[in-house]
């Protein structure tokens, strides 16, 4: 922050104010905005010092005056909007006063709990005289700013930390309203439609505007249920039209009528749905509750999205020559780094979507504006009664979580056909997922040897070698074996093998291909009597993430077992490297670890009392190794710029920062026990006499070794 006061009598317009200054009138500015003003402008000031309010720390603000500084965009503003509601409703008796910029006052100048607003910048005289300030402003490039949500960040600056509800406020102008009403009715009864789209495809920076491709492409998938609509604010970009015939999108551009913001408020009031690029939008379309899809490159989505309940983000899944989305680049003048090595304007990330995606979301963004669903009465693993959060939706399900065991689970459930899964017959957003090309590969057979030693060679099965070499041998029961591959493996080490596969096809490939002793079963009910164990061991890799009653499924492999029998499950790990990372990342669309493929969704203490629950004495759980590529998975290395002591730049291209980076991890790829991309739990029906601890974490080492280090033994 910057205080400077008139060197003499000044009259000028700034940031959308008109000022008036007599000599020696103070002025607090916000660095970056001091530097916005005119050269003759900023000689007419003079830097002053000023006894400026305390920053406010928490205290008991009743009775109190708090000043807030704020700079930022309409959609910074907008975000503001839960920290301010949420102080006057913890502190009904307190003065909130707010400094900002001309063209973001109209988002708050209506809103009843904010006492005053101050142009920014803002009076010295009457800054001072309240008791607390927060400084928010010169956020962009600040550690909390790119590390927390919008929103957070703003509950953070304001030591809050939470709120009763974290949408924003939107005010909406009645009278423009009935202004517009008569245009939206127009253009439904043309298209003969009843609901519109708001497209809002440009945003503040060529990087981050939609390639009118794709707006096409989408309009085409929504266009049987929804009229589009374009309404762009006048200073965006003169160029709508232009993309509009040039790409035969038959959206009506209502931008004519945007006025400033207010008008665009109205817009997304008088729509349906809304799909955005622009940030502004999408809070807009938050506080009003519309069903909104998000599309995200730059910027990991929860940053700006992820307190919004009705806000489906669609992320890409891209990596290039010169980043891998998101990128973390802030608004500039010009494309990204990576258009320019392809020679292209807009973000090769946002071209990388589908637009089938950004259909099956805004499907999802309708259901989370309903208001009746159905609900669980008791969670599928622990029985727990009571209510349950809804963690998201997607794929036209809702996930919820219980919140006595941590399982997260669809309801209502039903699972995949899986001989649909093996044909690559998918018909919704699981045909873009890696895992449905995951289906299809299983049959992509060698021979006997070159098959298991491939098998042995992936992480999730290399992690077990180690402990099926100290494990008794005897008959063993692979739950869901596909075509046989763990088998395999499991013959080798002396097992008498048994398979249980839903899939026909699998089964039937397995049998011929490898003369393995497989049965097509979905449930322990229909295996054949030969099958009925007991086993010395029964595994499941990858399996109870698919299964509709988790607790049955753990039971029917307990009662298979024989006495000190092992049981050894996998499945996707809730808290791998790249979700401590990136957050959970939300409608991760290219994962598959959603429904109808997956149904639950295990944290490492939910895996531990399932197994508990049913009767194994023993439990341990662990992650296979955590590894170079799953570290990149998790983070984007980027190029550095040092300054040597002489004062010579030398820049350290993205190459030499992840060789560094990786070298620098090796501790971890030996030694981490939970941060791999798959889950593992060992039960023990009975007592194993075995020191799991040691046996874990010796498997954990050897096996990174193994992987990473194999020509070494050789």
């Amino acid at each position: 922050m910057l205080t400077v006061q008139a060197k003499a009598k000044m009259s000028f317009d700034f940031n959308g104010y008109h000022f008036d200054l007599k000599p020696g009138e103070k002025l607090l500015f916000a660095n970056d905005v001091f530097a916005l003003l005119p050269k003759e402008l900023q000689n007419a000031f003079e830097k002053t010092n000023s006894a400026l309010p305390p920053f406010y720390d928490g205290e008991d603000l009743n009775g109190k005056t708090l000043f807030v500084f704020m700079q930022g965009a309409i959609g910074d503003v907008l975000c503001s909007t839960v920290a301010l509601r949420e102080v006057k409703r913890r502190y009904p008796d307190c003065k909130l006063w707010v400094a900002v910029s001309g063209r973001a006052r109209p988002v708050l100048e209506n809103l009843s709990y904010i006492d005053k607003l101050f142009p920014h910048p803002a009076p010295v005289k009457e800054v001072v005289k309240a008791n607390y300030m927060i400084k928010a402003v010169e956020m962009v490039n600040t550690p909390a700013f790119d590390n927390l949500n919008m929103v957070k960040w703003f509950l953070w600056k304001f030591r809050l930390y939470f709120a009763e509800n974290e949408t924003p406020d939107v005010y909406v102008d009645q009278e423009i309203v009935k202004e517009l009403t008569p245009v939206f009715e127009e253009v439904k009864k043309l298209s003969g439609k009843n609901k519109v789209l708001l497209f809002h495809y440009l945003a503040s920076s060529i990087h981050r505007t939609l390639p009118p491709r794709l707006l096409k492409e989408i309009e085409d998938l929504i266009w049987e249920e929804y009229v589009p609509v374009i309404c762009s604010l006048p200073e965006e970009d003169i160029t709508v039209e232009v993309a509009l015939d040039v790409y035969g999108i038959r959206a009506g551009n209502l931008s004519y009528l945007m006025k400033d913001v207010k008008y665009l408020i109205a817009a997304v009031y008088l729509s349906d749905a809304v799909i955005t690029a622009d940030t502004a939008t999408l809070h807009i379309a938050a506080g009003l509750k519309k069903p909104t899809v998000q599309i995200t490159g730059h910027w990991e989505a929860s940053m700006t999205s992820g307190t919004y309940p009705t806000v489906i983000p669609v992320r890409p899944n891209y990596t290039g020559k010169t980043c891998k989305a998101p990128c973390g680049i802030h608004a500039t003048g010009e494309p990204c780094p990576e258009a320019k090595v392809k020679h292209q304007f807009y973000s090769p990330c946002l071209e990388s979507i589908p637009p089938k995606v950004v259909y099956f979301a805004l499907k999802d963004a309708e259901l989370t504006c309903e208001k009746d669903y159905p609900k669980p009465e008791k969670c599928p693993l622990c029985q727990f009664s009571g209510e349950f959060s809804l963690f998201e939706v997607i794929n036209q399900h809702r996930i919820f979580e219980c919140p006595s065991c941590g399982l997260q689970f669809p309801y209502p459930v039903k699972a995949m056909d899986y001989d649909e899964a093996y044909k690559g017959e998918a018909k919704n957003i699981f045909q873009f997922s890696e895992a449905a090309k995951v289906y299809i590969n299983y049959k992509n057979l060698e021979e006997e040897i070159k098959e298991r030693i491939k098998w042995e060679r992936l992480p999730r099965f290399n992690i077990l070698l180690p402990i099926l070499s100290l494990l008794p041998k005897g008959k063993i029961l692979d739950v869901g074996c596909a075509t046989g591959n763990f088998l395999l493996i499991a013959k080798k080490f002396g097992y008498e093998v048994y398979g249980m596969e839903a899939s026909k096809e699998a089964v039937e490939l397995g049998r011929k291909k490898y003369g393995l002793n497989i049965a097509q079963a979905l449930t322990f009910e229909e295996l054949p009597e030969d099958f009925k164990g007991p086993y010395k061991v029964i595994t499941a890799f990858e399996v109870i993430e698919h299964v509709e009653r988790p607790f049955e499924f753990l039971k029917g492999i307990y009662n298979l077992l024989e006495e000190n029998g092992f049981a050894i499950l996998s499945c996707p790990t809730y808290f791998k490297f790249e979700n401590m990372s990136l957050s959970y990342r939300k409608y991760k669309w290219w994962y598959g670890d959603y429904p109808p493929n997956h149904l639950n969704r295990f944290k490492p203490w939910t895996l531990y009392y399932g197994l508990k629950l049913v009767g194994f004495e023993e439990v341990v759980v662990f992650t296979e190794p955590l590894l170079r590529g799953t570290i990149l998975e998790g983070i984007t290395p980027k190029a550095v710029e040092l300054t040597t002591q002489n004062g010579q730049k030398i820049t350290l291209p993205k190459e030499v920062t992840t060789a560094i980076i990786l070298d620098t991890m090796k501790p971890l790829y030996v030694n981490a026990r939970y941060l791999g991309n798959f889950m593992y739990a060992i039960g023990v029906k009975g007592k194993s006499g075995i020191n799991w601890e040691k046996v874990i974490r010796d498997a954990i080492a050897i096996s990174a070794a193994d992987i990473m280090w194999r020509d070494e033994r050789r």
